[in-house]
């Protein structure tokens, strides 16, 4: 694919697997918007020269000025990385647990796939790519939460 001049968004990319899905973009010419809660994001950003979003893609409003942000930043979205993700508590967790993981690895990517799958189909072309770890065809012992979300991004994923 060529990336040269794509614009895409890349969550959980203050660092690890995000900040390098966003330097491998950049390499390739992409205009990249880097999101995170992490306040370093702008730090990665900046060494990348690209723009960056502080926030948190667990709440519906979250992502709406999120994509708002990509598309006045950047213009139209062409690629989104549904990269971040949290662990969640160890064990079954209570209520409490499930909803924030749930919010944050599964409920982001939906949320953000409402938004511009739409836009995507009436243009013919648009990408999105979540990170699911081995933890979504495999499970992940003594993390319920994680497992469960990670099974549901691969799962929802393969039926979109």
């Amino acid at each position: 694919m060529e990336l040269k001049g794509r614009n895409a968004v890349v969550t959980g990319a203050a660092g690890g697997i995000g900040a390098a899905i966003a330097a491998a973009l950049h390499e390739r010419g992409a205009r990249v918007l880097l999101a995170d809660l992490d306040e370093a994001v702008a730090d990665t950003a900046v060494k990348l020269g690209q723009a960056h979003w502080t926030g948190d893609v667990s709440s519906a409003d979250g992502v709406a000025d999120l994509v708002d942000t990509a598309e006045r930043e950047l213009g139209q979205v062409d690629l989104y990385f549904a990269n971040a993700g949290i662990g969640g508590s160890t064990g079954l967790g209570g209520e409490g647990d499930w909803d924030r993981i749930l919010d944050v690895n599964l409920r982001a990517h939906i949320r953000a796939a409402e938004r511009l799958v739409p836009q995507w189909t009436a243009r013919g072309e648009g990408y999105f790519v979540a990170t699911a770890s081995a933890a979504g065809l495999l499970t992940q012992i003594g993390s319920a939460g994680y497992s469960v979300t990670k099974h549901a991004t691969v799962d929802a994923l393969a039926h979109t």
